[in-house]
Protein backbone atom coordinates (compact mmCIF):
# COMPACT_ATOMS: atom_id res chain seq x y z
CA UNK A 1 0.00 0.00 0.00
CA UNK A 2 3.01 2.23 1.15
CA UNK A 3 4.35 1.70 -2.43
CA UNK A 4 1.21 2.28 -4.74
CA UNK A 5 0.93 6.06 -1.93
CA UNK A 6 4.19 6.68 -3.14
CA UNK A 7 4.25 5.91 -7.06
CA UNK A 8 0.95 8.03 -6.58
CA UNK A 9 3.01 10.73 -5.26
CA UNK A 10 6.02 10.82 -7.86
CA UNK A 11 3.94 10.95 -10.75
CA UNK A 12 1.91 13.85 -9.35
CA UNK A 13 4.73 15.84 -8.68
CA UNK A 14 6.07 15.12 -12.42
CA UNK A 15 2.69 16.60 -13.75
CA UNK A 16 3.52 19.77 -11.42
CA UNK A 17 7.01 20.30 -12.16
CA UNK A 18 5.33 19.81 -15.79
CA UNK A 19 2.95 22.74 -15.40
CA UNK A 20 5.13 24.72 -14.08
CA UNK A 21 7.24 24.70 -17.04
CA UNK A 22 4.61 25.31 -19.47
CA UNK A 23 3.25 28.20 -17.20
CA UNK A 24 7.05 29.72 -17.65
CA UNK A 25 7.56 28.93 -21.33
CA UNK A 26 4.16 31.15 -21.49
CA UNK A 27 5.13 33.60 -19.72
CA UNK A 28 8.59 34.20 -21.69
CA UNK A 29 6.17 33.99 -25.38
CA UNK A 30 3.55 36.85 -24.05
CA UNK A 31 6.90 38.30 -22.86
CA UNK A 32 8.69 38.14 -26.00
CA UNK A 33 5.31 39.27 -27.98
CA UNK A 34 4.77 42.24 -25.77
CA UNK A 35 8.25 43.63 -26.94
CA UNK A 36 7.74 42.86 -30.53
CA UNK A 37 4.26 44.68 -30.27
CA UNK A 38 5.63 47.69 -28.18
CA UNK A 39 8.62 47.81 -31.01
CA UNK A 40 5.84 47.90 -33.93
CA UNK A 41 4.15 50.52 -32.70
CA UNK A 42 6.72 52.72 -32.43
CA UNK A 43 8.25 52.31 -35.35
CA UNK A 44 4.49 53.04 -36.75
CA UNK A 45 4.21 56.19 -34.79
CA UNK A 46 7.84 57.22 -35.89
CA UNK A 47 6.52 56.46 -39.85
CA UNK A 48 3.15 58.69 -38.65
CA UNK A 49 5.24 61.61 -37.45
CA UNK A 50 7.49 61.60 -40.61
CA UNK A 51 4.91 61.36 -42.73
CA UNK A 52 3.44 64.30 -40.84
CA UNK A 53 6.22 66.19 -41.62
CA UNK A 54 6.99 66.04 -44.88
CA UNK A 55 3.30 66.77 -45.41
CA UNK A 56 3.93 69.65 -43.69
CA UNK A 57 7.25 71.07 -45.46
CA UNK A 58 5.79 70.17 -48.83
CA UNK A 59 2.84 72.64 -47.99
CA UNK A 60 4.89 75.07 -46.52
CA UNK A 61 6.79 74.84 -49.97
CA UNK A 62 4.34 75.10 -52.04
CA UNK A 63 2.76 77.88 -50.06
CA UNK A 64 6.80 79.93 -50.80
CA UNK A 65 6.32 78.92 -54.05
CA UNK A 66 3.01 80.62 -55.11
CA UNK A 67 4.02 83.29 -53.22
CA UNK A 68 6.94 83.98 -55.22
CA UNK A 69 4.94 83.46 -58.63
CA UNK A 70 2.84 86.35 -57.31
CA UNK A 71 5.81 88.55 -56.89
CA UNK A 72 8.00 87.50 -60.08
CA UNK A 73 8.89 90.68 -62.06
CA UNK A 74 9.64 90.53 -65.46
CA UNK A 75 13.37 90.51 -67.69
CA UNK A 76 12.39 94.46 -68.12
CA UNK A 77 11.90 94.92 -64.53
CA UNK A 78 14.63 93.07 -63.10
CA UNK A 79 17.17 94.36 -65.27
CA UNK A 80 15.87 98.01 -64.73
CA UNK A 81 16.98 97.36 -61.28
CA UNK A 82 20.07 95.88 -61.36
CA UNK A 83 21.10 99.31 -64.02
CA UNK A 84 19.69 101.33 -60.74
CA UNK A 85 21.91 99.94 -58.17
CA UNK A 86 25.38 99.85 -60.08
CA UNK A 87 27.95 97.50 -59.18
CA UNK A 88 26.56 97.28 -55.86
CA UNK A 89 24.05 94.47 -56.59
CA UNK A 90 26.70 91.96 -56.97
CA UNK A 91 26.69 89.54 -53.92
CA UNK A 92 30.64 90.07 -53.62
CA UNK A 93 30.51 93.83 -53.68
CA UNK A 94 32.72 95.63 -51.00
CA UNK A 95 30.76 98.61 -51.57
CA UNK A 96 27.71 96.81 -49.59
CA UNK A 97 29.02 97.99 -45.66
CA UNK A 98 26.94 94.14 -45.40
CA UNK A 99 29.57 92.46 -47.70
CA UNK A 100 32.38 90.23 -46.21
CA UNK A 101 35.84 91.50 -47.09
CA UNK A 102 38.47 88.58 -48.63
CA UNK A 103 41.53 87.97 -46.95
CA UNK A 104 42.38 87.64 -43.14
CA UNK A 105 41.07 90.13 -40.47
CA UNK A 106 43.18 93.80 -40.09
CA UNK A 107 46.07 93.02 -37.65
CA UNK A 108 46.38 89.61 -38.41
CA UNK A 109 49.72 88.17 -38.42
CA UNK A 110 50.82 87.54 -42.03
CA UNK A 111 51.20 83.94 -44.00
CA UNK A 112 54.56 85.11 -46.47
CA UNK A 113 57.78 83.91 -45.91
CA UNK A 114 59.28 84.83 -43.11
CA UNK A 115 61.71 87.62 -42.86
CA UNK A 116 65.31 85.95 -42.81
CA UNK A 117 67.20 87.05 -39.23
CA UNK A 118 70.63 86.50 -40.16
CA UNK A 119 71.82 89.69 -42.92
CA UNK A 120 74.75 89.05 -45.02
CA UNK A 121 75.25 92.24 -46.81
CA UNK A 122 73.39 95.92 -47.13
CA UNK A 123 73.13 97.75 -50.10
CA UNK A 124 71.47 101.40 -50.84
CA UNK A 125 69.68 101.81 -54.20
CA UNK A 126 69.58 105.35 -55.46
CA UNK A 127 67.04 106.67 -58.12
CA UNK A 128 69.02 108.49 -60.84
CA UNK A 129 66.26 110.18 -63.24
CA UNK A 130 63.28 110.87 -62.75
CA UNK A 131 60.44 108.41 -65.51
CA UNK A 132 57.56 110.73 -64.93
CA UNK A 133 59.63 113.94 -66.56
CA UNK A 134 62.88 112.48 -67.19
CA UNK A 135 64.84 115.01 -65.23
CA UNK A 136 68.59 114.38 -63.67
CA UNK A 137 67.93 113.70 -59.96
CA UNK A 138 71.64 113.68 -58.95
CA UNK A 139 72.32 116.33 -56.05
CA UNK A 140 69.26 115.61 -54.86
CA UNK A 141 68.56 114.72 -51.48
CA UNK A 142 67.44 111.92 -50.69
CA UNK A 143 65.04 109.99 -47.82
CA UNK A 144 64.55 106.28 -46.80
CA UNK A 145 61.62 104.95 -48.76
CA UNK A 146 61.72 101.61 -46.78
CA UNK A 147 63.60 98.57 -46.59
CA UNK A 148 63.37 94.89 -47.81
CA UNK A 149 65.36 92.00 -47.65
CA UNK A 150 65.94 89.53 -50.22
CA UNK A 151 67.54 85.92 -50.75
CA UNK A 152 70.05 85.83 -53.29
CA UNK A 153 72.77 83.41 -54.84
CA UNK A 154 76.23 83.94 -55.66
CA UNK A 155 78.59 81.85 -57.60
CA UNK A 156 81.91 81.64 -56.38
CA UNK A 157 84.77 80.56 -59.06
CA UNK A 158 88.44 82.18 -58.47
CA UNK A 159 89.33 81.16 -62.34
CA UNK A 160 88.45 78.82 -65.23
CA UNK A 161 89.72 75.84 -63.37
CA UNK A 162 88.66 76.43 -59.82
CA UNK A 163 85.08 74.58 -58.96
CA UNK A 164 82.07 76.83 -58.83
CA UNK A 165 80.89 77.55 -55.26
CA UNK A 166 77.02 78.30 -54.86
CA UNK A 167 76.08 79.95 -51.62
CA UNK A 168 72.88 82.05 -50.35
CA UNK A 169 73.19 85.01 -48.80
CA UNK A 170 70.18 87.20 -47.79
CA UNK A 171 70.77 91.09 -49.20
CA UNK A 172 68.89 94.11 -47.24
CA UNK A 173 68.18 96.69 -49.61
CA UNK A 174 67.67 100.13 -48.44
CA UNK A 175 65.12 101.66 -51.23
CA UNK A 176 65.93 105.62 -51.45
CA UNK A 177 63.46 107.88 -52.71
CA UNK A 178 63.92 111.55 -54.32
CA UNK A 179 61.39 114.05 -54.94
CA UNK A 180 61.43 115.52 -58.34
CA UNK A 181 62.25 119.66 -58.69
CA UNK A 182 60.80 119.68 -61.90
CA UNK A 183 57.17 117.80 -61.78
CA UNK A 184 57.00 117.47 -57.89
CA UNK A 185 56.67 113.61 -57.98
CA UNK A 186 58.40 111.37 -55.95
CA UNK A 187 60.95 109.01 -57.32
CA UNK A 188 61.71 105.41 -56.47
CA UNK A 189 64.77 103.50 -57.62
CA UNK A 190 63.95 101.34 -60.66
CA UNK A 191 63.92 97.13 -59.20
CA UNK A 192 63.10 95.40 -62.14
CA UNK A 193 61.26 92.28 -62.78
CA UNK A 194 61.21 91.18 -59.06
CA UNK A 195 60.48 94.51 -57.42
CA UNK A 196 59.30 93.61 -53.48
CA UNK A 197 59.98 90.07 -53.82
CA UNK A 198 61.95 88.03 -51.30
CA UNK A 199 63.74 85.88 -53.75
CA UNK A 200 66.29 87.26 -55.99
CA UNK A 201 66.18 86.72 -59.61
CA UNK A 202 69.76 84.33 -59.60
CA UNK A 203 68.42 81.95 -57.03
CA UNK A 204 64.78 82.31 -59.43
CA UNK A 205 67.01 81.38 -62.67
CA UNK A 206 68.65 78.37 -60.45
CA UNK A 207 65.30 76.88 -59.48
CA UNK A 208 64.06 77.35 -63.25
CA UNK A 209 67.11 75.88 -64.70
CA UNK A 210 67.05 72.93 -62.29
CA UNK A 211 63.50 72.00 -62.98
CA UNK A 212 63.93 72.37 -66.98
CA UNK A 213 67.41 70.51 -66.69
CA UNK A 214 66.42 67.71 -64.33
CA UNK A 215 62.62 67.88 -65.39
CA UNK A 216 62.24 66.46 -61.20
CA UNK A 217 59.08 67.22 -59.58
CA UNK A 218 58.46 70.45 -57.53
CA UNK A 219 58.78 68.98 -54.30
CA UNK A 220 62.02 67.15 -55.10
CA UNK A 221 63.80 70.06 -55.88
CA UNK A 222 62.22 71.69 -52.80
CA UNK A 223 64.02 69.12 -50.94
CA UNK A 224 67.35 69.01 -52.76
CA UNK A 225 67.75 72.87 -52.35
CA UNK A 226 66.95 72.26 -48.55
CA UNK A 227 69.70 69.74 -48.22
CA UNK A 228 71.89 72.30 -50.65
CA UNK A 229 71.12 75.17 -48.49
CA UNK A 230 70.36 74.02 -44.82
CA UNK A 231 66.97 73.78 -43.69
CA UNK A 232 66.65 77.59 -42.93
CA UNK A 233 66.13 78.02 -46.33
CA UNK A 234 62.45 76.69 -47.57
CA UNK A 235 60.45 78.07 -51.06
CA UNK A 236 56.92 76.46 -52.59
CA UNK A 237 55.56 74.78 -55.34
CA UNK A 238 53.16 77.51 -55.81
CA UNK A 239 55.85 80.22 -55.73
CA UNK A 240 58.06 78.29 -58.24
CA UNK A 241 54.73 78.32 -60.57
CA UNK A 242 54.24 81.67 -59.86
CA UNK A 243 57.94 82.11 -61.61
CA UNK A 244 57.15 80.47 -64.41
CA UNK A 245 54.24 82.53 -65.08
CA UNK A 246 55.61 85.95 -64.53
CA UNK A 247 58.11 86.46 -67.13
CA UNK A 248 55.19 84.79 -69.91
CA UNK A 249 55.59 88.18 -71.88
CA UNK A 250 59.31 87.69 -72.22
CA UNK A 251 59.46 84.07 -73.32
CA UNK A 252 56.57 84.75 -75.28
CA UNK A 253 58.74 86.98 -77.09
CA UNK A 254 61.76 84.64 -77.42
CA UNK A 255 59.44 81.71 -78.42
CA UNK A 256 58.37 83.77 -81.21
CA UNK A 257 61.91 84.41 -82.30
CA UNK A 258 62.24 80.72 -82.13
CA UNK A 259 59.80 80.20 -84.74
CA UNK A 260 60.92 82.74 -87.60
CA UNK A 261 64.31 81.46 -87.25
CA UNK A 262 63.48 77.84 -87.66
CA UNK A 263 61.61 78.40 -90.89
CA UNK A 264 64.70 80.09 -92.47
CA UNK A 265 66.21 76.54 -91.81
CA UNK A 266 66.97 74.49 -95.26
CA UNK A 267 65.34 71.11 -93.48
CA UNK A 268 63.66 70.47 -90.03
CA UNK A 269 62.26 67.74 -88.21
CA UNK A 270 58.73 67.37 -87.16
CA UNK A 271 57.49 64.59 -84.20
CA UNK A 272 54.91 64.56 -81.86
CA UNK A 273 54.07 62.80 -78.61
CA UNK A 274 51.39 62.03 -76.10
CA UNK A 275 51.02 65.09 -73.24
CA UNK A 276 48.16 63.73 -70.51
CA UNK A 277 47.01 66.87 -69.25
CA UNK A 278 44.24 66.71 -66.44
CA UNK A 279 43.59 63.37 -67.48
CA UNK A 280 42.96 64.69 -70.89
CA UNK A 281 44.71 63.36 -74.37
CA UNK A 282 46.69 66.41 -75.83
CA UNK A 283 49.99 66.58 -77.97
CA UNK A 284 53.44 67.50 -77.75
CA UNK A 285 54.98 68.40 -81.29
CA UNK A 286 58.77 69.27 -81.32
CA UNK A 287 60.00 70.95 -85.25
CA UNK A 288 63.92 71.21 -84.77
CA UNK A 289 67.13 71.34 -86.60
CA UNK A 290 70.67 70.94 -86.03
CA UNK A 291 70.40 73.86 -83.55
CA UNK A 292 67.24 75.00 -82.82
CA UNK A 293 64.43 73.35 -81.18
CA UNK A 294 60.78 74.37 -81.16
CA UNK A 295 58.48 72.03 -78.69
CA UNK A 296 54.17 73.24 -79.52
CA UNK A 297 51.47 71.71 -77.08
CA UNK A 298 48.24 71.25 -78.52
CA UNK A 299 44.43 69.23 -77.83
CA UNK A 300 44.61 67.73 -81.36
CA UNK A 301 47.26 65.32 -83.62
CA UNK A 302 45.94 67.01 -86.80
CA UNK A 303 48.11 69.18 -89.07
CA UNK A 304 46.89 72.08 -87.90
CA UNK A 305 49.13 72.00 -84.88
CA UNK A 306 52.35 72.83 -86.88
CA UNK A 307 50.14 74.59 -89.42
CA UNK A 308 51.14 78.08 -88.10
CA UNK A 309 54.78 77.50 -88.07
CA UNK A 310 55.03 75.88 -91.32
CA UNK A 311 53.50 78.65 -93.11
CA UNK A 312 56.34 80.16 -95.38
CA UNK A 313 58.85 77.34 -94.74
CA UNK A 314 60.39 76.77 -98.14
CA UNK A 315 62.86 74.16 -96.82
CA UNK A 316 62.26 70.16 -96.63
CA UNK A 317 60.32 68.58 -94.31
CA UNK A 318 61.54 65.29 -92.82
CA UNK A 319 58.81 63.47 -90.82
CA UNK A 320 57.76 59.81 -90.45
CA UNK A 321 54.54 58.21 -92.43
CA UNK A 322 51.84 59.85 -90.19
CA UNK A 323 49.18 60.83 -92.80
CA UNK A 324 49.38 64.15 -91.30
CA UNK A 325 52.34 65.38 -92.91
CA UNK A 326 50.88 64.38 -96.02
CA UNK A 327 48.36 68.13 -96.10
CA UNK A 328 51.44 69.63 -96.50
CA UNK A 329 51.72 69.29 -100.40
CA UNK A 330 53.27 73.01 -100.95
CA UNK A 331 56.36 71.69 -98.77
CA UNK A 332 59.44 69.11 -100.53
CA UNK A 333 59.21 65.84 -98.16
CA UNK A 334 61.94 63.12 -97.03
CA UNK A 335 60.54 60.73 -95.44
CA UNK A 336 62.07 58.84 -92.58
CA UNK A 337 64.01 55.68 -94.17
CA UNK A 338 64.76 54.86 -90.34
CA UNK A 339 60.87 54.27 -89.70
CA UNK A 340 60.86 51.99 -92.82
CA UNK A 341 64.07 50.07 -91.84
CA UNK A 342 62.68 49.26 -88.20
CA UNK A 343 59.05 47.69 -89.75
CA UNK A 344 61.25 45.93 -92.22
CA UNK A 345 63.34 44.62 -89.64
CA UNK A 346 60.76 43.84 -87.55
CA UNK A 347 59.15 41.61 -90.47
CA UNK A 348 62.52 39.94 -90.55
CA UNK A 349 62.54 38.88 -86.48
CA UNK A 350 59.24 37.99 -87.21
CA UNK A 351 60.02 35.45 -90.33
CA UNK A 352 62.85 33.89 -88.39
CA UNK A 353 61.03 33.26 -85.31
CA UNK A 354 58.11 31.60 -87.13
CA UNK A 355 61.08 29.19 -88.51
CA UNK A 356 62.65 28.45 -85.49
CA UNK A 357 59.00 27.07 -84.36
CA UNK A 358 58.40 25.23 -87.22
CA UNK A 359 61.54 23.55 -87.29
CA UNK A 360 60.71 22.64 -83.76
CA UNK A 361 57.82 21.05 -84.62
CA UNK A 362 59.39 19.22 -87.57
CA UNK A 363 62.30 17.87 -85.40
CA UNK A 364 59.71 16.85 -82.43
CA UNK A 365 57.80 14.65 -85.38
CA UNK A 366 61.42 12.96 -86.16
CA UNK A 367 62.09 11.91 -82.84
CA UNK A 368 58.34 10.99 -82.57
CA UNK A 369 58.78 8.64 -85.64
CA UNK A 370 62.16 7.56 -84.15
CA UNK A 371 60.60 6.62 -80.72
CA UNK A 372 57.56 4.61 -82.44
CA UNK A 373 60.39 2.33 -84.29
CA UNK A 374 62.30 1.45 -80.95
CA UNK A 375 59.47 0.00 -79.06
CA UNK A 376 58.97 1.12 -75.37
CA UNK A 377 62.14 2.18 -73.78
CA UNK A 378 62.83 1.61 -69.63
CA UNK A 379 60.94 4.25 -67.28
CA UNK A 380 58.55 6.68 -67.56
CA UNK A 381 57.63 6.95 -71.69
CA UNK A 382 58.23 10.61 -73.50
CA UNK A 383 54.56 11.70 -74.73
CA UNK A 384 55.25 12.57 -78.43
CA UNK A 385 52.55 12.55 -81.08
CA UNK A 386 53.71 12.85 -84.35
CA UNK A 387 51.95 15.04 -87.02
CA UNK A 388 49.58 14.22 -89.15
CA UNK A 389 50.69 13.97 -93.37
CA UNK A 390 48.28 17.01 -93.79
CA UNK A 391 50.29 19.00 -90.88
CA UNK A 392 53.38 17.83 -91.84
CA UNK A 393 52.72 19.14 -95.73
CA UNK A 394 51.24 22.79 -94.57
CA UNK A 395 54.31 23.15 -92.14
CA UNK A 396 56.79 22.34 -95.01
CA UNK A 397 54.56 24.37 -97.22
CA UNK A 398 54.93 27.72 -94.97
CA UNK A 399 58.53 27.13 -94.04
CA UNK A 400 59.61 27.20 -97.55
CA UNK A 401 57.17 30.20 -98.54
CA UNK A 402 58.87 31.92 -95.32
CA UNK A 403 62.46 31.15 -96.79
CA UNK A 404 60.80 33.21 -99.68
CA UNK A 405 59.81 35.85 -97.50
CA UNK A 406 62.70 36.12 -95.57
CA UNK A 407 64.90 36.57 -98.26
CA UNK A 408 62.71 39.47 -100.22
CA UNK A 409 62.84 41.06 -96.74
CA UNK A 410 66.64 40.79 -96.31
CA UNK A 411 67.07 42.06 -100.12
CA UNK A 412 64.84 45.05 -99.11
CA UNK A 413 66.61 45.94 -95.90
CA UNK A 414 70.00 46.18 -97.77
CA UNK A 415 68.78 48.66 -100.25
CA UNK A 416 67.30 51.18 -97.76
CA UNK A 417 70.48 49.96 -94.98
CA UNK A 418 72.91 51.61 -98.16
CA UNK A 419 71.57 54.95 -97.57
CA UNK A 420 73.65 54.57 -94.30
CA UNK A 421 76.51 53.45 -95.62
CA UNK A 422 79.19 54.25 -97.78
CA UNK A 423 77.86 53.66 -100.59
CA UNK A 424 76.35 55.40 -103.94
CA UNK A 425 73.11 55.97 -101.76
CA UNK A 426 74.84 57.05 -98.73
CA UNK A 427 73.72 60.53 -96.69
CA UNK A 428 77.14 61.02 -95.73
CA UNK A 429 79.05 60.55 -99.00
CA UNK A 430 79.89 63.87 -101.27
CA UNK A 431 76.99 64.72 -103.29
CA UNK A 432 79.24 64.37 -106.47
CA UNK A 433 79.77 60.50 -105.43
CA UNK A 434 75.80 59.82 -105.23
CA UNK A 435 73.15 58.94 -107.63
CA UNK A 436 70.78 61.19 -108.25
CA UNK A 437 67.01 61.22 -107.17
CA UNK A 438 65.64 59.80 -109.84
CA UNK A 439 68.40 57.20 -110.02
CA UNK A 440 67.75 56.09 -106.89
CA UNK A 441 63.85 56.02 -107.69
CA UNK A 442 64.57 54.44 -111.07
CA UNK A 443 66.52 51.47 -108.49
CA UNK A 444 64.06 50.86 -106.02
CA UNK A 445 61.21 50.73 -109.09
CA UNK A 446 63.19 47.59 -110.39
CA UNK A 447 63.75 46.27 -106.86
CA UNK A 448 59.84 46.16 -106.06
CA UNK A 449 59.26 45.18 -109.50
CA UNK A 450 61.47 42.02 -109.64
CA UNK A 451 59.80 40.82 -105.67
CA UNK A 452 56.39 41.37 -107.37
CA UNK A 453 57.37 39.20 -110.47
CA UNK A 454 58.64 36.49 -107.67
CA UNK A 455 55.80 36.55 -106.07
CA UNK A 456 55.01 37.86 -102.76
CA UNK A 457 53.30 35.65 -100.17
CA UNK A 458 53.52 37.58 -97.04
CA UNK A 459 50.88 40.13 -96.43
CA UNK A 460 53.18 42.30 -93.92
CA UNK A 461 55.57 42.67 -96.97
CA UNK A 462 52.84 43.66 -99.51
CA UNK A 463 51.98 46.57 -96.75
CA UNK A 464 55.86 47.84 -97.32
CA UNK A 465 56.05 47.45 -100.92
CA UNK A 466 52.90 49.27 -101.13
CA UNK A 467 54.72 51.98 -99.16
CA UNK A 468 57.51 52.10 -101.35
CA UNK A 469 55.64 52.58 -103.82
CA UNK A 470 53.45 55.36 -102.91
CA UNK A 471 56.10 57.74 -100.95
CA UNK A 472 58.66 56.92 -103.69
CA UNK A 473 59.10 60.55 -104.68
CA UNK A 474 59.57 61.20 -100.79
CA UNK A 475 62.10 58.41 -99.94
CA UNK A 476 65.10 60.18 -101.62
CA UNK A 477 64.89 63.82 -101.47
CA UNK A 478 68.03 64.14 -99.36
CA UNK A 479 70.33 62.66 -102.45
CA UNK A 480 69.86 66.39 -103.72
CA UNK A 481 71.17 67.99 -100.68
CA UNK A 482 74.40 67.98 -98.59
CA UNK A 483 74.35 66.94 -94.90
CA UNK A 484 70.11 65.97 -95.09
CA UNK A 485 70.26 62.86 -93.16
CA UNK A 486 67.29 60.45 -94.52
CA UNK A 487 65.70 59.85 -90.80
CA UNK A 488 64.26 61.52 -88.29
CA UNK A 489 65.65 60.07 -85.01
CA UNK A 490 66.44 64.29 -84.57
CA UNK A 491 63.15 64.88 -83.42
CA UNK A 492 63.07 61.37 -81.58
CA UNK A 493 66.05 62.59 -79.60
CA UNK A 494 64.45 66.03 -79.00
CA UNK A 495 61.56 64.56 -77.67
CA UNK A 496 63.32 61.72 -75.38
CA UNK A 497 63.64 64.76 -73.06
CA UNK A 498 60.27 65.59 -72.88
CA UNK A 499 59.22 61.51 -72.31
CA UNK A 500 61.58 61.30 -69.28
CA UNK A 501 59.86 63.91 -67.75
CA UNK A 502 56.14 62.45 -68.42
CA UNK A 503 57.19 59.04 -67.12
CA UNK A 504 58.44 60.82 -63.96
CA UNK A 505 55.42 63.10 -63.30
CA UNK A 506 52.60 60.82 -65.05
CA UNK A 507 51.00 64.25 -66.05
CA UNK A 508 50.48 67.64 -66.36
CA UNK A 509 47.46 69.88 -64.28
CA UNK A 510 47.41 73.39 -66.08
CA UNK A 511 47.64 73.86 -69.74
CA UNK A 512 48.70 77.60 -68.93
CA UNK A 513 51.72 76.33 -66.78
CA UNK A 514 52.15 73.64 -69.31
CA UNK A 515 52.54 76.01 -72.17
CA UNK A 516 55.08 78.11 -69.96
CA UNK A 517 57.51 74.83 -69.23
CA UNK A 518 56.95 73.95 -72.95
CA UNK A 519 58.74 77.20 -74.22
CA UNK A 520 61.37 76.88 -71.44
CA UNK A 521 62.17 73.39 -72.71
CA UNK A 522 62.43 74.78 -76.12
CA UNK A 523 65.00 77.43 -75.38
CA UNK A 524 67.13 75.11 -73.08
CA UNK A 525 66.74 72.36 -75.68
CA UNK A 526 67.92 74.96 -78.23
CA UNK A 527 71.04 75.68 -76.09
CA UNK A 528 72.18 72.64 -75.60
CA UNK A 529 72.01 71.19 -79.41
CA UNK A 530 73.87 75.15 -80.30
CA UNK A 531 76.62 74.69 -76.95
CA UNK A 532 75.64 77.84 -75.40
CA UNK A 533 74.79 78.56 -71.62
CA UNK A 534 71.26 78.15 -70.84
CA UNK A 535 72.03 80.15 -67.38
CA UNK A 536 72.99 82.72 -69.33
CA UNK A 537 70.01 83.10 -71.09
CA UNK A 538 67.81 83.13 -68.03
CA UNK A 539 70.05 85.72 -66.60
CA UNK A 540 69.01 87.94 -69.36
CA UNK A 541 66.07 87.22 -69.16
CA UNK A 542 65.46 88.38 -65.53
CA UNK A 543 67.25 91.33 -66.17
CA UNK A 544 64.78 92.68 -68.33
CA UNK A 545 66.92 93.45 -71.51
CA UNK A 546 65.98 93.31 -75.01
CA UNK A 547 67.24 89.87 -76.09
CA UNK A 548 68.07 88.75 -79.74
CA UNK A 549 68.10 85.22 -80.51
CA UNK A 550 69.56 85.11 -83.04
CA UNK A 551 72.80 87.24 -82.04
CA UNK A 552 72.54 85.07 -78.79
CA UNK A 553 73.10 81.59 -80.97
CA UNK A 554 75.21 82.98 -83.20
CA UNK A 555 78.01 84.48 -80.83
Amino acid sequence: MGGIILIFWYVFRQKKDQHRREIKSHEAQNKQLLEEKISLEAKYLKKLKTADLKRKNLTEYRHKKKNLRKRRKSIAEEAAEIVGKGPSWLPHSREDPTSHKMGKPKGSPGGGRKRPEKIHEERELHAHKCYHCGNDLDGIKEYTAYERVVSELFRYQEDEKDYLTLRIKNVKLIVKRKKCPKCKKWVYPQQGLLANARIGLSLVSFVISRRIRTGLPYEVIIDELSSYFGSHFAITAPAIIEWFKKFSQIIERLYEQLEELVKKRPFIHVDETGLPINGENWWLWVVCCANIVVYIQSTSRGHESVKDILDGFEGTLIADFFRAYDKFEDIEHQKCLGHLLSDIIELIVKLEKENERIEHKLESHQESLKAGRKGNPRGRPKILNPLTDSQLETLQIRRIQNFKSLNQAIRLRAFFRAAFKHTVLGWKVDTSKRVTKEEAEEKLRGLVLNLYEEGVIEPDLQKLLKRCEKYEQKLFTYLKYEGMPPDNNEAERDLRPFVVQRKRSGGFKSPEVMRHYVIYLSLYMTCKVSGKNFDQLLDLIFSGQEIDLGSFLAC
